[in-house]
């Protein structure tokens, strides 16, 4: 018999904070955490400043970009070697905006987030949750990791290996690859060390929303996962408890297991909002970026160029590593949906008593509807996603390869 604690968990104040430290931390960098409470003055006028920041770098950080691909590049391949990195600095904005706009989704899913831990009885639940977000949490610092390492690699230990470049009496220092602007020379000084700190900062603000993305999804989706774990487990005692049980119990354990599992269905929809559009951005630029950061690892070996290869080959092994963990939260989940309706399905039904028995054929019914997790309503993000994101990204490689050769 599974020990039960007398009283709701007293300890859900700690424990939602150990299951969201990370993420708000993060997140509230770039200001996209939502405040649970009716915040006050400061906290708003701190998280617009925050915000207009962020927007402010990340058009510092594309604008010039593309005025330096179009106006000063007039080769095709000069120009191929720079569209990888547009299609990120594009792909950026889109998801910070996104995030922006989901905040009273993402509220209303933290918020569904503290009623179960507030409502957790028991301490074998509460332990499987603990397990979830133990997950969740290492997710999002590997996550950070892997982005942090390829970006800081590519913008500034790159530029700082590069050396100068002495034409006549210019001398060149190097930035991250090429900008164009307009009003100033970056050559200057001041203004190159402005500018180089600046692509620095931006770098922080584009890996955090990057990995603002990939833990928002790994925090609710794995807290679901975590739900149906408890469900699962609450069908199997189901049975078991009911030899020692009236039948009155055993009407209420069902209409318990019912709600919860209503509850887990909405939640999933709400997280669907929430990520849905976010995962689809991320899953087709991240499949044109994998396939040049192909070309680019495969040039760089070609032209002996070691420091070359070896920055975007680091940040190849990262864009893959994002994309796994994505498919990976997602297989998960619907692993976890199939073992429910498995359970529900081999349970020792009948043990018990005719009346509730028939009840399960409804909460079977429901179980049979998939879990899935999916990108903007197109893509299921699951192993075979990821397989074939891996498949699409090389036969565009393969064709850039035969267009450029």
């Amino acid at each position: 018999m599974i020990e039960r604690i007398n009283s709701w968990n007293s300890n859900y104040e700690s424990d939602i904070t150990y299951t969201v430290r990370v993420h708000k931390l993060i997140m509230g960098l770039i200001g996209v955490w939502p405040n649970l409470e009716k915040s006050r003055m400061q906290t708003r006028v701190l998280k617009g400043f925050l915000r207009t920041a962020c927007c402010f770098l990340l058009s510092f950080n594309l604008i010039p970009w593309i005025l330096h691909m179009f106006l000063i590049l007039d080769s095709f391949k000069t120009r191929l070697r720079m569209i990888g990195a547009l299609c990120f600095y594009s792909m950026v904005p889109a998801m910070y905006c996104t995030l922006m706009l989901r905040e009273d989704r993402i509220r209303i899913c933290m918020k569904h987030l503290q009623e179960d831990w507030r409502n957790v009885r028991d301490t074998n639940d509460r332990r499987i949750m603990l397990d979830e977000a133990k997950t969740g949490r290492f997710i999002i610092v590997c996550a950070t990791i892997f982005l942090f390492t390829s970006g800081f690699t590519y913008r500034l230990i790159t530029p700082i290996m590069r050396s100068t470049i002495v034409i006549g009496n210019v001398t060149i220092r190097p930035l991250v690859q090429g900008h164009y602007f307009i009003f100033f020379d970056p050559q200057q000084s001041p203004a190159y060390e402005i500018v180089f700190s600046m692509h620095l900062v931006t770098g922080i603000v584009i890996y955090l929303v990057t990995t603002s993305v990939c833990g928002t999804t790994a925090l609710f989706t794995l807290h679901a996962c975590g739900q149906l774990k408890l469900l699962a487990t609450w069908l199997e005692n189901l049975t078991s408890e009911d030899r020692r049980s009236k039948d009155h119990a055993v009407t209420q354990r069902l209409a318990a297991i019912v709600i919860h599992h209503v509850r887990i269905r909405k939640f999933l929809h709400q997280i669907q909002d929430v990520v849905g559009e976010m995962c689809f951005i991320e899953f087709i630029g991240s499949t044109l970026i994998l396939c040049l950061l192909g070309y680019y690892v495969i040039t760089g070996w070609e032209r002996n160029d070691a420091l070359s290869f070896t920055t975007y080959a680091i940040m190849l092994t990262s864009f893959t590593f994002n994309i796994f963990i994505l498919c990976y939260i997602g297989e998960v989940l619907s692993t976890q949906g199939s073992k429910v309706n498995t359970t529900l399905c081999t349970i020792d039904w009948y043990c018990l008593p005719s009346k509730e028995a028939r009840c399960l054929v409804l909460v079977i019914a429901m179980a049979r509807y998939s879990t899935k997790l999916t990108a903007g309503k197109v893509i299921d993000l699951s192993f075979n996603s990821f397989g074939a994101v891996i498949r699409t990204a090389m036969a565009y490689l393969n064709l850039l390869r035969t267009v450029t050769l």
